[in-house]
C-alpha cells in the first residue's frame, strides 16, 4: 500500500522547519530562507550578548563583562544554545523546575553556554566542557569526551545531547551534578 504525500503537505513541512531553523539560529525566517535558497547551513545572525560568565569565552577573558560580540552563527548564542538544550532536556525531565535550574547553572559556570569554550588548563571544551573532546591523543582515556566530530568541531546539538546523557549517567539528574560542581569546583 503506497502512501501519497501532496504538495501542500511538503510545503506545510518546509515552511514549519524554517520556523524551526529561524528559531534555534536566531535568524529571521526572511534570512533563513535566504540561507537555504543560496545553499549556506548557517544564517546570518547579528546580535550582541550581554553579561558575565565563569569560564573563558571566545576571546573574552574568564570572568569577563559587559557586552561581546556574538560568536558566529555556527556557534550560536546562549539563550539559542539554552533553547536547544530546553527542547532535548524534555525527555529527561529536565526542561522545567529545579533540574532545568540546575543545568543552566552548571553550564553558566562551566562554558557561558559558549560551545567554543575551552579551558586553557584542562583542555576541557564546549558547552559540557568535556575534557579531552575525543582527540586522537586521548583517544577516550578521560572518561569524558565528545565522541564525535560534530561535537568537537562546536556544534551546539551534539554537546548538549552528550552533556545531558554523562549527567545522567553520572550523577543521575542535574541537582546532583550542580551540587558536585559547587563542592569541588568540578562535575
Amino acid at each position: 500500500m503506497a502512501t501519497r504525500i501532496n504538495g501542500f503537505t511538503v510545503a506545510y513541512t518546509v515552511a514549519g522547519g524554517l520556523i524551526l531553523w529561524s528559531g534555534v539560529k536566531g535568524a529571521t525566517i526572511s534570512n533563513t530562507a535566504r540561507s537555504v535558497l543560496e545553499g549556506s547551513t548557517s544564517p546570518a545572525v547579528t546580535e550582541t550578548i550581554t553579561g558575565s560568565s565563569g569560564t573563558s569565552t571566545g576571546s573574552s577573558s574568564s570572568g569577563s563583562s559587559g557586552s561581546v560580540p556574538a560568536p558566529s552563527a555556527a556557534s550560536g548564542s546562549a539563550a539559542t544554545n539554552q533553547a536547544i538544550a530546553k527542547v532535548l532536556a524534555a525527555p529527561y525531565g529536565w526542561s522545567t523546575g529545579s533540574q532545568w535550574n540546575a543545568l543552566v547553572d552548571l553550564w553558566n559556570r562551566e562554558s557561558g553556554w559558549n560551545n567554543l569554550a575551552q579551558n586553557p588548563s584542562s583542555g576541557a571544551f564546549g558547552i559540557a566542557q568535556a575534557l579531552g573532546h575525543g582527540t586522537s591523543v586521548s583517544a577516550g582515556s578521560h572518561g569524558n569526551e565528545y565522541p564525535n566530530a560534530l561535537a568537537n568541531n562546536g556544534d551546539a546539538t551534539a554537546q548538549i545531547a552528550w552533556g545531558l546523557n554523562y549527567i545522567q549517567a553520572t550523577y543521575g539528574n542535574p541537582v546532583n551534578a550542580w551540587n558536585h560542581e559547587t563542592a569541588n569546583g568540578w562535575y
